[in-house]
């Protein structure tokens, strides 16, 4: 979902045929539009000595999330959704580090951090409840969405819609994997653009099985092609100038 969309189509039936879908709708215009999955995503499963493999070969990735939480997600359960994401992140070769940062300007002394420039390789999550997201344009199945914005822009934003993994819960998945990998899936939409794979984290339907492997501490994985794809993303970004203006400086 990079410019994308994340949705879920039929979350009530009981159909075999029941599946979570990611879709993709542009940020700036708040219009959904649908796409295809990209050939160039590679459906290789990535090795989980990948992380090990680019660490030898290229610079540190080293990625910035500053997290805004409107949902008030538990805080236990906030955290364990980074550790998901972040073991995801890990397996690539990408170092992330988590940034909690206020959702209003009242608490905002309480977090120096979210005060200090952002680079090129800061991105912005927000965590929105169900009456925020209901105020944004956007298809009501979804699950979030991702910026598009170019590499030499710092702050680039990615959206989760925190009811709708709520949802996933109420129909017995773990809350908390379920929300790490709708946030490693928005992120890699971000870094690699709106391209969806035929399996793996990054394909466009999410089935039963899958919510299920998830939910169990089974891995869905990045492809091998798109594991190199985004770690190199994460270094260029990184090696980016920086052109930070006020305006990204602010709370979303």
């Amino acid at each position: 979902m990079g410019p994308g969309v994340s949705r879920f189509t039929n979350w009530k039936t009981f159909s075999w045929a029941w599946a979570f879908t990611f879709a993709l709708g542009l940020v700036q215009s708040q219009q959904p539009t649908f796409g295809q999955a990209s050939g160039n995503l590679g459906s290789t499963a990535a090795s989980p000595a990948l992380a090990a493999n680019f660490t030898s070969i290229s610079p540190k990735a080293k990625l910035t999330l500053r997290v805004y939480d409107y949902a008030g997600v538990d805080e236990a359960s906030l955290t364990s959704s980074e550790k998901v994401a972040d073991a995801i992140f890990q397996n690539v070769g990408i170092e992330a580090t988590w940034v909690d940062c206020p959702t209003s300007k009242r608490k905002s002394e309480a977090y120096p951090l979210c005060d200090s420039e952002m680079g090129t390789a800061d991105l912005v999550l927000r965590i929105l409840p169900r009456h925020m997201a209901m105020k944004l344009r956007h298809s009501y199945d979804s699950l979030g969405y991702a910026q598009t914005c170019p590499e030499s822009e710092p702050g680039c934003e990615l959206t989760v819609f925190y009811h709708r993994v709520d949802e996933l819960a109420a129909n017995g998945y773990r809350e908390d994997r379920i929300l790490g990998y709708v946030i490693a899936h928005e992120v890699a939409h971000v870094l690699l653009g709106p391209g969806h794979s035929d399996e793996g984290i990054l394909r466009a339907a999410w089935s039963p099985s899958d919510l299920q492997r998830i939910s169990l501490g089974m891995h869905l994985d990045f492809s091998t092609d798109q594991s190199k794809q985004l770690r190199l993303a994460v270094v260029r970004r990184a090696a980016a100038p920086e052109s930070v203006t006020q305006a990204s400086l602010q709370a979303p």
